[in-house]
C-alpha cells in the first residue's frame, strides 16, 4: 500500500464529486426552471424548492458514488 497513490486517489475522487456536483447543480436548476415555468405553472415557492431540493438530494448521491468509483478505479489503475 503506497501512501501516494492512497493520496492520489483520494483527490481524483473529491475533484470527480465536485465537478459531477457543479454539473448536476447547474442541470439541476435547469430543469427545475423548465418543470415550474412550463409544466407546474401553478407551483409556489415552496413546491418550488421542494422540486429542487429533491433533485439535489439525488445529484449529490449520485456524484458521492460518482466520486468513490473514480477514486476507486485511480487506486486499483495507480496500484498496478
Amino acid at each position: 500500500m503506497n501512501v501516494q497513490n492512497i493520496a492520489r486517489s483520494i483527490l481524483t475522487g473529491l475533484g470527480v464529486t465536485i465537478l459531477y456536483l457543479l454539473i448536476g447543480t447547474i442541470l439541476d436548476y435547469i430543469v427545475t426552471q423548465v418543470t415550474s415555468q412550463f409544466f407546474l405553472t401553478a407551483c409556489s415557492e415552496d413546491c418550488y424548492f421542494r422540486i429542487f431540493n429533491s433533485i439535489f438530494v439525488v445529484v449529490a448521491l449520485l456524484s458521492a458514488a460518482g466520486g468513490l468509483r473514480a477514486g476507486l478505479r485511480s487506486y486499483k489503475r495507480l496500484s498496478k
